[in-house]
């Protein structure tokens, strides 16, 4: 697993990138980066309750009315063009499990992140919880095909919402020593999230390598919320990763149309990853561009709709232009249960990534109900699938070396304070 550079499958998914791009013609993305560009200057993005962020923005140039910033998407695309890494290693509690996010590496999959129900094998549907999350943590550590045990893979419904950050943190140190992603519940908590992973592993910093990768999403249409802001402050100053992401429902919070989604979700992401930059140069971030067609019946994202396929594709080539990796979606459905459509649709979105040539695949297994429910079996399959299919191996992980157990110590004693002031 170490590094993963040179793998055959990342050089297939950028000839099959090159091959299959609507229109690889430089104009198409000249016109989608100008479209962008206007929308940033006539229109602006708007940082809520962040005056640190938006002081940030008027001394690169932005034109500030009160919580709206104008922009030019030029010196944005300058600003990350300048330091971001095409590529950096994402640390793991064993050095042996390290993976490396773009460049030439192999993509990197995790499974699904923020799911508030569980399906059991046994066909029984329940809240997510405690025992659960380390069973599927258990699971990821397992799989070959994961390679990356993500972040939140279903909430604990059993923990409070004070505690749920440092419960989960617990499990992906002892369930696991793959890489995992970091928290943004707050911007305490993303601190306290990053020193105690930097503790656990008990790695030097290293040029080029970080512990942690963040999720951070704007908010569509054109809207940063104040939490994410912070906690993107904190990821990028302390030389973490933040994958910036636009998560778009076509016809809902972006135009209906493939051109005009790419246009708006590029138009969010810029200066979300520019401020990556801004906060600390040659901090390691991912780009993301993802739109689902909007059903107005259901009133229900589409998922697996053949356009966001299309999305998908010219986003990432959108993140090469920059010279940043970029994020894909995985078995991602509409399917209420693990059946053919779940097995269809999961297949194609997560094949559109891989083919896209994405660099870090979120939502790669388990994900069912427009991403409400985690099957346990789905967990299992797509990860299997993964294994065999792109990463051409079956060969189980074997067990987690142990944790630090005064790490484990300081994690536990910190969720008994919580609950003694609760």
């Amino acid at each position: 697993m170490k590094g993963h550079s040179g793998c055959q499958q990342r050089e297939l998914s950028d000839y099959l990138a090159r091959s299959f791009l609507p229109a690889t013609d430089a104009a198409a993305f000249d016109a989608i980066e100008k479209a962008a560009d206007r929308i940033l200057e006539e229109v602006g993005i708007r940082f809520q309750n962040d005056p640190e962020t938006i002081e940030q923005l008027r001394r690169a140039g932005g034109v500030v009315d009160r919580e709206v910033v104008r922009l030019d998407g030029s010196a944005l695309r300058q600003i990350i063009r300048r330091s971001a890494p095409r590529s950096f290693r994402l640390r793991a509690r064993n050095p042996d499990r390290d993976t490396v996010v773009g460049g030439l590496a192999c993509t990197s999959f995790a499974p699904i992140y923020g799911a508030p129900d569980v399906l059991l094998e046994s066909g029984q549907r329940v809240k997510g919880s405690r025992d659960i999350y380390r069973q599927l943590l258990a699971i990821a550590h397992e799989s070959p095909g994961l390679t990356n045990t993500g972040h939140m893979i279903c909430v604990l419904d059993d923990v409070s919402e004070a505690s749920r950050a440092f419960e989960m943190l617990l499990a992906h140190l002892t369930c696991s020593d793959k890489p995992f992603m970091g928290s943004i519940a707050s911007p305490e908590i993303a601190m306290e999230y990053i020193d105690l992973t930097a503790a656990a592993f008990q790695r030097p910093p290293q040029t080029g390598a970080c512990n942690l990768l963040h999720l951070v999403n704007c908010t569509p249409p054109l809207t940063y919320w104040e939490n994410p802001l912070k906690c993107l402050r904190i990821i990028a100053r302390a030389g973490e990763a933040a994958m910036i992401s636009s998560y778009m429902m076509m016809g809902a919070t972006s135009p209906t149309t493939i051109a005009g989604s790419l246009i708006q979700g590029y138009a969010e992401v810029l200066p979300g990853l520019a401020l990556t930059q801004l906060w600390r140069p040659g901090a390691p971030v991912v780009m993301g561009i993802l739109a689902w067609p909007f059903d107005m019946r259901s009133m229900q994202p589409n998922f697996g709709d053949p356009a966001s396929q299309l999305v998908q594709l010219y986003s990432s080539e959108l993140s090469r232009r920059l010279g940043i990796p970029s994020r894909g979606d995985g078995a991602v459905t509409s399917a209420k249960v693990d059946d053919a459509q779940a097995g269809s649709e999961g297949a194609r979105v997560l094949a559109a990534s891989v083919v896209s040539g994405a660099d870090f695949i979120l939502h790669s297994a388990g994900w069912l109900e427009q991403g409400r429910c985690v099957s346990v079996a789905k967990f299992r399959r797509d990860a299997a699938a993964i294994a065999e299919t792109y990463l051409q191996t079956s060969i189980a992980c074997e067990p987690p070396a142990a944790p630090d157990p005064a790490i484990e110590a300081e994690i536990r004693g910190r969720l008994l304070k919580i609950a003694m002031v609760a």
